[in-house]
């Protein structure tokens, strides 16, 4: 025989119990189911194409309003999610990039990363400091990147450096409250893009850190179809979308 699970438990913390029914109101689901691991995957999705109902799910957090700006930026830079054969996207994608300069993608990609060093160091982690400042060039191209390789052995040790440390810097973070470890799930699987997730999310953490954001200057080429992918120690392809 098979039992059902157990009830989920609400958390320790009355204003996130109050954020999670909030959360859950606004895409109609009013039972204790909102406190269930990922229940909340896919929440922003909910909301497309203009992010209305979203009003008012994040006022009570000391930085609501900034992460409601941010949502807000997300929305109108990402736009409809109709696909043009058919169907909707199952997540942000920016379908109608504006164009970027070759020579501000190369900037903005350089910023990012020194900002991701100061991060690095301000975190302790000085393995992915001297990995980062190991970068001596950022090389732009155009077109459609080629995937990075899955199997580890095949991955150069700058690309483990941000997928296993660079991409769970945030964690790192010391934050006060249970907010940020709640949404973080919902956030990244608006893009299934850390770096996207950690820009959007950044007013939870700015003020535990004494660095610059460090994610505007990514968030900023995701806004307009750059992807970045690694295949050389030294060096990181930044591919812009060719536009007709």
């Amino acid at each position: 025989m098979q039992f059902p699970p157990p009830p989920a438990t609400p958390p320790d913390h009355p204003e996130l119990v109050a954020l999670l029914r909030r959360m859950g109101e606004s895409v109609g689901i009013n039972d204790d189911s909102v406190f269930e691991n990922d229940k909340f995957v896919g929440f922003f999705q909910s909301f497309r194409p203009d992010g209305r109902g979203l009003d008012g799910v994040f006022e009570n957090l000391n930085v609501g309003q900034q992460l409601e700006q941010r949502l807000a930026n997300l929305f109108d830079i990402a736009g409809d999610d109709r696909r043009p054969q058919g169907g909707r996207d199952a997540f942000f994608l920016v379908r109608s990039p504006q164009p970027i300069d070759p020579v501000v993608v190369e900037s903005k990609a350089a910023d990012w990363t020194d900002r991701m060093i100061q991060l690095a160091e301000e975190l302790g982690n000085d393995d992915a400091a001297s990995r980062l400042r190991g970068i001596e060039k950022h090389r732009v191209l155009e077109g459609i990147p080629p995937k990075h390789p899955k199997e580890d052995h095949h991955k150069t040790q700058l690309l483990k450096t941000f997928q296993d440390l660079v991409e769970n810097f945030v964690t790192q973070v010391d934050v006060q409250d249970p907010f940020a470890e709640a949404l973080r799930a919902p956030y990244y699987f608006i893009s299934c893009d850390a770096g996207v997730r950690d820009h959007l999310m950044w007013p939870l953490y700015m003020d535990h850190v004494r660095v610059e954001e460090p994610f505007e200057p990514y968030f900023d080429l995701w806004s307009h179809g750059v992807k970045f992918r690694i295949y050389q120690e030294q060096q990181v392809d930044w591919y812009m979308p060719r536009l007709s």
